[in-house]
């Protein structure tokens, strides 16, 4: 079983789906629950195992009510990816109180719990891979990212901390750091005059990424072949943050 957070669209849908391409029943996690539904209605055409869990991951009491949904479910996960997020572009001068208590909301404190409700279980079976979603603005900041940045760079430390500390033989921790990715968010960003051209030439492949760019490195880490694969952070960004 995969759960993916925030997976009705872009990247976490892309991972979704390559996960249930392998095999996996890949629970899609999404707080727009049409989003969700239509994800799911998809991925089922195709004969491929999923099914929606809707929720709200800022409210604290959530990723528990999650685990013991699943459990009722018998659905409980070994695949934890950790897409969901918020990203406000502010910069440092014009961060809002609105702004930093979102992004740590979900970046942040919704990581902690959704470990907290996910990963003693894994670490029961002895088997368990998670992953988050972290960016290339951890490496490569820009004025507009201040905030969120922070928010990803810290979530990235959690993760390696867990990798680092945690002993057992078939569970590990990693992080995809994607980079400029045509994501639903992105489009509006890139549609700015300019914009685009101006990130283009940062990156050294010269061409922008696609969510399922991010799906096959996904796929490797949860698969036998990326089992001694840990604490690693990977970059999904064309070489952006060189």
């Amino acid at each position: 079983m995969a759960l993916v957070t925030g997976a009705a669209r872009g990247i976490g849908l892309a991972i979704a789906t390559r996960l249930a391409e392998a095999g996996a029943h890949a629970i899609i996690h999404d707080r727009d629950a049409g989003a969700a539904a239509a994800a799911v209605a998809d991925l089922q055409a195709r004969n491929l195992l999923a099914s929606p869990l809707i929720a709200d991951l800022a409210e604290p009491a959530v990723p528990p009510a999650m685990a013991n949904e699943l459990k009722a479910r018998v659905t409980e996960p070994d695949i934890l990816v950790l897409c969901a997020s918020v990203e406000m572009l502010e910069t440092w001068d014009a961060v809002s109180e609105a702004a930093m208590s979102a992004q740590t909301e979900i970046n942040l404190h919704a990581t902690v719990r959704l470990l907290q409700a996910f990963l003693p279980a894994m670490l029961a079976r002895g088997f368990g891979r998670l992953i988050a979603i972290g960016s290339v603005q951890e490496a490569r900041p820009n004025p507009t990212h201040f905030y969120y940045a922070a928010t990803k760079a810290a979530q990235t430390n959690m993760i390696l901390n867990l990798a680092r500390t945690t002993q057992a033989p078939d569970v590990t921790f990693n992080i995809v750091k994607p980079g400029a990715i045509l994501t639903d968010r992105n489009r509006a960003v890139l549609a700015q005059p300019g914009r685009k051209e101006q990130i283009l030439t940062r990156i050294p492949l010269g061409r922008l990424g696609n969510p399922e760019d991010c799906a096959g490195i996904a796929l490797l880490l949860c698969s036998p072949e990326g089992s001694y694969i840990n604490g690693a952070e990977i970059a999904v960004d064309g070489g952006l943050q060189l």
